[in-house]
């Protein structure tokens, strides 16, 4: 547990990778109709949180100077670049609404769509699935990936829906399932930013690196010694052993915990060898 292998570790270490199979994939959330500035920001905020970069904002009822505004900012925080590189689409003559949003949509090579209901079966229109059993494509090829999000006060309408691939829907209490426009973008976002990346146990510039296994076999090793020294009856020795085993096993040990733990078992054990030798 070399300090200096420590500390390049730390240097190089990335919490999170794409995994390469979902390198070409390329996603834009996209709020159908939003009616609140102040989700916007939120959902901008939320897509830095997870590393999703591109928000289009389609047809919404706020005029841009609000959406862009200072108070927008205050709720997108860290996510402020997202919210000013947003594509804002105004559609100007509402009876064109569906053919534009359609014509918008020609754009993607699939599109998900998420809704609050979808529970009930016979409902076929409305028949979704959960974000944890989603099967994201693999192609060789660049793919351009569409979630939409429906207006807050109603979701997407069923025309909308229609020019989806597939729909999604979060599960929630039976007593009331409609999420903030911005809870429902952070959990989808969420789920899907585990699936397309690789993410290892860390801390951000700090980030806990896991013990190797040829450490613990040398802590694991101390602890059987210890055991032998101690006055344990010989049917529980074995017991005890993997009792630690198992325990140190479970733990996912960082390199730290580890050193600290080996020294302690290690002084133990050397202050029973040195007891050892004195009586004897």
């Amino acid at each position: 547990m070399n300090k200096k292998e420590n500390k390049r570790e730390i240097t190089v270490f990335q919490e999170t990778q794409r995994l390469q199979e979902y390198e070409n994939l390329s996603f834009t959330v996209v709020l159908v109709q939003p009616e609140h500035s102040g989700n916007i920001g939120a959902v901008a905020r939320v897509m830095e949180n997870f590393n999703f970069k591109k928000l289009v904002i389609f047809n919404p009822t706020d005029q841009v100077e609000r959406i862009l505004g200072y108070e927008t900012q205050g709720f997108a925080m860290h996510g402020k670049d997202i919210l000013f590189n947003a594509e804002i689409i105004e559609v100007k003559n509402q009876k064109n609404y569906y053919s534009e949003f359609q014509q918008y949509l020609k754009r993607f090579d699939y599109i998900i769509a998420t809704t609050a209901r979808g529970k009930n079966p016979s409902n076929i229109r409305r028949l979704a699935i959960f974000p944890k059993d989603l099967t994201l494509p693999i192609s060789v090829k660049p793919l351009n990936i569409a979630i939409l999000f429906g207006k807050e006060s109603r979701g997407l309408t069923n025309e909308e829906i229609h020019f989806a691939d597939i729909l999604l829907r979060i599960p929630t209490s039976t007593n009331y399932s409609a999420l903030n426009l911005s809870h429902a973008c952070g959990i989808i976002l969420y789920e899907l930013f585990k699936k397309i990346n690789i993410v290892n146990i860390g801390r951000g510039k700090n980030p806990v690196l896991i013990a190797e296994r040829v450490d613990r076999l040398i802590l694991l090793k101390i602890i059987k010694e210890i055991i032998e020294k101690l006055k344990i009856r010989s049917y529980k020795k074995e017991n005890v052993y993997f009792a630690f085993r198992n325990v140190f096993g479970r733990s996912l040990m960082s390199k730290k915990e580890l050193s600290l733990t080996l020294g302690l078992f290690s002084k133990v054990n050397s202050i029973l060898k040195n007891k050892n030798l004195y009586e004897n």
